[in-house]
């Protein structure tokens, strides 16, 4: 399966990226979940290059602290499935922001899912 982005059934992504100004950004972007085995190793590679770049060292120092948080969580809540199939309705007014288009839409946190069996 590929990624959502990359699908023709689900090109508008998996989640929708809103800046604190209520807009979306209009260039490619990936978002890692804690959940997700890969993601602590690939934050600390964006870390590892940040820091050969010349980024402020504070910055490179608290997305590698983002990495420790990412695997306490997943060792308390479980592994998820970076490659699950959809299994949540769409909301409409999200899609349409996700394309986009001006919408106006209701937000909440979510729920944990029950912890997943780890596939390592």
């Amino acid at each position: 399966m590929k990624i959502w982005v990359k699908s023709k059934e689900f090109s508008e992504g998996k989640f929708l990226v809103v800046r604190r100004d209520g807009s979306v950004p209009a260039w490619p972007h990936f978002v890692f979940g804690a959940r997700d085995p890969a993601a602590p190793m690939a934050l600390r590679c964006y870390a590892a290059l940040a820091q050969r770049l010349g980024y402020d060292p504070e910055y490179c120092a608290s997305i590698l602290e983002l990495a420790d948080d990412f695997e306490k969580y997943r060792a308390a809540e479980g592994d998820g499935d970076p490659e699950a199939k959809p299994h949540r309705k769409d909301d409409p007014a999200v899609i349409r922001a996700m394309r986009h288009e001006h919408s106006t839409i209701d937000v909440w946190p979510a729920k944990n899912m029950p912890k997943r069996v780890s596939r390592g």
